[in-house]
């Protein structure tokens, strides 16, 4: 199991028993009990945050290809953890605890937690587009590879008509000289021949008929 699958498992853990103190605890402790009943909570809760940061750090150093998938749950995970939060802040609205019920450090957590909720969201919303981005370039990558592949085939294949056409053209001069002596020489014998032919007769050429 991978160290996100680790940390989505702590807090389904968490948040089942967040919403159980909440739900069902909370509401049947003694007024002089849900003070421990809430610090028992928010030990949870943070806990919970503790495991949403883990999920965000194994989302940011995934590989392209499974980074779209991981930010989908992770998002989905962090919509439960604000959902949690609302959840508590309501739950000691309808309790009338006052913040004397809360020690220091656990008032201090909450209220980063609630100055942190949009920059959490907003902080999502940017890597599903930086992921879009990402995918949007490594598609285009692929594209312009093959492309160049397909240009390089083509160079390639002009390069070996030019030098078949090169070697033929080398060719030409020789198969010329070759063709025209020839050509020359079937002339003169044709014109020798003609002469042969001929019956001297009174100083001339009596040609046969």
């Amino acid at each position: 199991m991978s160290g996100f699958d680790n940390a989505v498992e702590d807090f389904t853990e968490l948040k089942k028993a967040i919403e159980n103190l909440v739900n069902t605890k909370l509401p049947r402790a003694q007024k002089e009990n849900k003070k421990l009943v809430f610090n028992d909570i928010h030990r949870r809760l943070d806990a919970a945050e503790v495991a949403l940061k883990e999920m965000q750090r194994e989302v940011d150093k995934a590989l392209p290809a499974e980074r779209p998938k991981l930010s989908y749950k992770y998002r989905a995970v962090q919509s439960d953890y604000n959902s949690l939060v609302r959840q508590v802040g309501l739950a000691k609205q309808q309790n009338s605890l006052s913040s004397d019920h809360w020690n220091q450090p656990e008032q201090k957590t909450r209220t980063q937690v609630l100055r942190n909720q949009g920059a959490i969201e907003r902080t999502g919303a940017a890597l599903t587009r930086t992921e879009q981005l990402a995918v949007e370039t490594e598609n285009i990558g692929n594209d312009v590879t093959n492309e160049l592949y397909n240009q390089r085939e083509a160079l390639y294949r002009t390069r070996d008509m030019l030098d078949e056409t090169d070697g033929a053209l080398d060719k030409i001069p020789t198969y010329v000289a070759s063709h025209g002596a020839a050509r020359h020489y079937e002339q003169n014998s044709a014109h020798l021949d003609y002469c042969y032919r001929g019956v001297y007769l009174g100083g001339g050429y009596l040609l046969e008929v």
